[in-house]
């Protein structure tokens, strides 16, 4: 095969989702021998090929949500990252040396590792991948000739048959206007830059109360943060919290079996509605009332009982979130055949309930936030408002239906990432694509793909073939990407219709 451009394809993006692909190709090549030389370009800082931005060096209190046994990278083996830390653990950063929730900046080293695992192995099969350490600016893409351009920060240009976007999460939005201001955080990580110069005795305003707001209220305690600690949401809640016993419940109805059947037998795609019923049967099973379990009006905003009552569950055996994590692996193949109106919906209504469940604190870390908040230290607030920076330097906060309004000295944003890529001001390097609407998303942000191939949808809706993406860059097709699983299963079927693509020169 004749190579016209520089690389058959380009990844933007050489983290966890890139290496993610890497990976896919390695284990689809190894049994589907190609008699064609390929080439692959990746395009990222030189610190961030293999880990990206969020697994890089980083506090080692900064942990993982997710378990060593659940974080593979290899397809056929799924405790291979387990394994990795059990054989290096002497050498890495354990936090108390607990092997079950490990740094992020650990399973950074390993994917860094694996990273050029699979570079050194895919030559051996005619892949050639090659690291490009620059930043991508724009794509230019010029269908009739069969031929991409991506403009560098550098100034240079390099030319591609095929771009896969591999961006990870975007940073959060700026929504209360406050980037000017130098005592706001837009982006905390890594906080080992961003938040250690923070005066201790200050007061500290956290947007979001979720994952993101429990690192950076953990961080702040561990770095001697003695000033009070607001975290400040809509909901005032915390997440749900992973027992000591984690072990996921299997499933006895919630299976993408009988999703498939469902699909087959209305010959359309799923609604909402065909899920909540399996979801409402499974959850019977184990004595809940679906409503009452994601959408608990008993559960009072700012309330630390029920955040105690929770945590002393989950000491003391399996927790509800077990449930979940048996039902969540089904679920996430069973978007696929979801309609995209209905996607939307349930991001714009459901998803920050069910993520509350979904997105889960390990018990060791829920122990450091209950801890804050018996000594007062830590305050949650729901019912966010607005927040106004004032002429003094200092932010005032405002609460709906409430006069009690507080005074903070910083602003950190914990809101949780951006999931728009073409609304409003559209950034490199999706500038051009979507201007010339080679990318659709859904309502509130979120990139359409065809699922089993990564194609992105157009605004014509058709599928446009020489641009792909995984990962987070699919939030309007998969609403449950941050699954580290789910992105390695749907990475691995878009790389083989990628490589199965390139290598019979479709047009």
């Amino acid at each position: 095969m004749m190579r016209k451009n520089d690389y058959d394809i380009v990844v933007i993006g050489g983290g966890a989702q890139g290496t993610a692909f890497l990976s896919a190709v390695y284990h689809f090549i190894r049994t589907q021998p190609i008699s064609h030389y390929l080439k692959i370009g990746v395009i990222d800082k030189k610190e961030n090929m293999g880990c990206g931005h969020v697994y890089n060096n980083d506090y080692p209190w900064i942990i993982m949500n997710t378990p060593t046994t659940d974080l593979s990278i290899m397809k056929n083996d799924p405790f291979d990252f387990f394994k990795w830390v059990e054989l290096n653990k002497n050498e890495l950063s354990l936090l108390n040396d607990n092997l079950e929730f490990v740094p992020r900046s650990v399973f950074g080293l390993y994917l860094k590792e694996k990273y050029h695992f699979f570079k050194k192995e895919l030559i051996k099969y005619s892949i050639t991948v090659e690291d490009i350490f620059d930043q991508a600016n724009d794509i230019l893409y010029q269908n009739k000739e069969n031929e991409i351009t991506i403009s560098l920060a550098s100034g240079k240009s390099i030319k591609t048959s095929y771009v896969l976007f591999a961006t990870g999460p975007n940073l959060p939005q700026d929504h209360y206007h406050l980037k000017e201001y130098r005592n706001y955080i837009h982006n905390p990580f890594p906080t080992i830059n961003n938040l250690v110069d923070l005066p201790k005795n200050s007061n500290i305003a956290i947007i979001g109360s979720n994952l993101t707001a429990i690192d950076i209220t953990i961080t702040l305690s561990h770095l001697g943060h003695n000033g009070k600690i607001y975290m400040t949401s809509r909901n005032g809640k915390l997440p749900e919290v992973k027992g000591k016993y984690l072990k996921s419940y299997t499933p006895k109805n919630v299976l993408y079996d009988n999703f498939e059947k469902i699909f087959h037998a209305k010959g359309t795609d799923l609604n909402l509605m065909d899920l909540t019923r399996l979801i409402r049967k499974e959850l019977k099973i184990h004595g809940f009332n679906w409503r009452d379990y994601f959408f608990d009006k008993k559960s009072k905003p700012e309330c630390m009982i029920d955040f105690e009552q929770r945590v002393e569950e989950a000491r003391n055996g399996p927790s509800p979130f077990n449930i979940i994590l048996g039902m969540i692996p089904e679920i996430a193949k069973t978007w696929r055949l979801v309609s995209s109106d209905q996607i939307e919906l349930f991001m714009t209504n459901f998803y920050r309930n069910v993520h509350q469940k979904h997105g889960a604190i390990p018990l060791i870390n829920a122990e450091k936030i209950l801890s804050l908040l018996q000594k007062e230290q830590l305050i949650l607030k729901g019912n966010l408002n607005h927040i106004k920076h004032n002429n003094n330097n200092n932010f005032s906060i405002t609460f709906e239906n409430s006069n009690d309004n507080i005074i903070c000295d910083y602003i950190i944003n914990a809101t949780g990432p951006n999931r728009s890529i073409c609304s409003n001001e559209s950034k490199p390097p999706f500038t051009t694509p979507c201007a010339n609407g080679f990318i659709k998303e859904i309502k509130i942000g979120g990139t359409i793909i065809d699922t089993k191939s990564g194609m992105i949808l157009r605004n014509d809706g058709k599928f446009e073939n020489r641009l792909r993406a995984i990962g987070h860059n699919a939030e309007g097709s998969h609403p449950f990407i941050n699954n580290f699983a789910w992105i390695l299963e749907s990475t691995n079927e878009v790389a083989e219709s990628l490589i199965n693509e390139v290598i019979h020169g479709k047009k």
